[in-house]
């Protein structure tokens, strides 16, 4: 498995991470993930909106994008746009 550095921006500090297909990275609003899945497709990242069935007060009202790609290439696209990327969960 290849493994990749992404920047962890809940703590700004950078953090290995495997190079995965999936993932969810967690945003503060239904809008921001609404958002956030236009700019992605514009990319050539397949992303798709869904509600955190788990939600915890780190992570605002619990929506995400489920990405099938770079998960780096898809943070480091949502953090230049300002779109504040809460949490990466693995797999998605």
């Amino acid at each position: 498995m290849r493994r990749v550095r992404i920047h962890d921006f809940i703590a700004g500090r950078t953090m290995l991470m495997t190079n995965i297909d999936q993932a969810v990275l967690v945003v503060r609003s239904v809008t921001s993930a609404m958002k956030g899945q236009k700019l992605l497709e514009q990319n050539g990242i397949s992303a798709y909106v869904e509600r955190n069935t788990a939600p915890n007060s780190r992570q605002g009202c619990g929506y995400g994008l489920k990405i099938r790609g770079d998960v780096a290439a898809a943070a480091g696209i949502l953090s230049a746009a300002g779109i504040k990327v809460s949490e990466i969960q693995r797999g998605g």
